[in-house]
């Protein structure tokens, strides 16, 4: 079959590679669709240090397709599925306290770039979902998309009334807000962002305030949104140290911030601690998904309750990733869907 290989920093080549055979408990799926996603375009750049063991090594992780093989008893040939990148083991430290996205010993999914994948059998047994018949795969490939930002949502225990600012209007930043108007009721939304394609997007998913970042005053501007206080829940998704600093000057006293958006391993931030202690602000965070978010996420986009076509901005044959990953990497592209 035909695979993305990664060879190292921007070397990628399609390649034929021999189709893997099965092993008790495992499934084979011929994949329909894949979509690009910002661990795809760090792997390009400088690979993965738990994706990427081996060289070369087939990549991507956002996938929906149909079970060519099984030998897994709950799933059959012809069985359209969606699958989440990793499992836990249930069985650890963290684990045992049900923090399984934090499990020490996570099985990791990696290779949708390519025409079929294998899902290892902890995958196949806890994080591989049957598709509804009536949901297309271009709606399914983002399930993953969606639940990683369902559980930095209900860690940030947004409740009705609240004034949330969505700081960063990529994918997650979308997520949150289709989540802000769509599954809980009376959320009020401030979408923060540079782009005004991406602005435009995110009035179009419900955020009732726009404020482009690169104005001059554009904290002040929140802060007369709110009545002169702040927002009562900041979601950080741009993943800068700037935008971890802005974030503090967003939240009213007593509010909540979400540093969602990571930074490279080392970053440093300075925090202002008189302001956190003083006016009593609970910091979260979070990065990951938990079985549990993955199966809520496919119900939410398998009800229509919560539509994800928007996120996908080009789509593209599989044999074009490099430049689908180029179009990310400068900007132009939000999340590109292969064919």
């Amino acid at each position: 079959m035909k695979s993305w290989l990664y060879y190292g920093p921007k070397d990628i080549r399609l390649e034929e590679v021999e189709t893997p055979s099965l092993s008790e408990g495992e499934v084979l799926v011929d994949i329909a669709c894949a979509a690009t996603g910002g661990t795809d375009t760090k792997t390009y750049l400088r690979g993965h240090p738990k994706l990427i063991k081996t060289i070369p090594s087939s990549f991507g992780y956002e996938f929906a397709g149909t079970v060519r093989e099984s030998k897994h008893n709950r799933f059959k040939s012809g069985d359209r599925v969606v699958a989440a990148n990793t499992a836990p083991c249930y069985e650890c430290f963290f684990c045992k306290k049900e923090e399984f996205e934090l499990c020490e010993n996570l099985d990791f999914l990696n290779g949708s770039f390519a025409e079929a994948i294998k899902i290892p059998s902890r995958i196949a047994e806890h994080n591989l979902y049957k598709v509804p018949d009536e949901l297309d795969f271009k709606s399914a490939v983002l399930t993953q998309t969606l639940a990683v930002a369902l559980q930095g949502f209900i860690k940030t225990e947004i409740k009705p009334g609240d004034l949330v600012a969505v700081y960063g209007l990529g994918a997650i930043g979308q997520c949150f807000i289709k989540l802000c108007k769509n599954y809980i009721n009376d959320v009020q939304v401030i979408a923060i962002g540079r782009s005004p394609n991406k602005l435009d997007l995110a009035k179009a998913n419900g955020a009732d305030h726009l404020i482009q970042a690169t104005s001059a005053n554009w904290q002040q501007e929140l802060i007369d949104l709110s009545q002169g206080y702040g927002a009562d829940k900041v979601i950080e998704a741009v993943g800068k140290v700037e935008a971890w600093q802005d974030a503090m000057s967003l939240v009213r006293p007593g509010g909540t911030i979400n540093f969602f958006g990571g930074l490279a391993q080392g970053s440093k931030v300075e925090l202002d601690t008189y302001q956190i202690h003083y006016q009593e602000l609970k910091i979260v965070a979070s990065f990951h998904h938990q079985p549990k978010y993955i199966k809520e996420a496919l119900d939410l986009i398998a009800s229509g309750k919560i539509k994800m076509n928007d996120l996908i901005s080009h789509e593209m044959a599989m044999s074009e990733l490099e430049q689908a990953l180029k179009l990310m990497l400068e900007g132009k592209a939000m999340k590109v869907l292969l064919n």
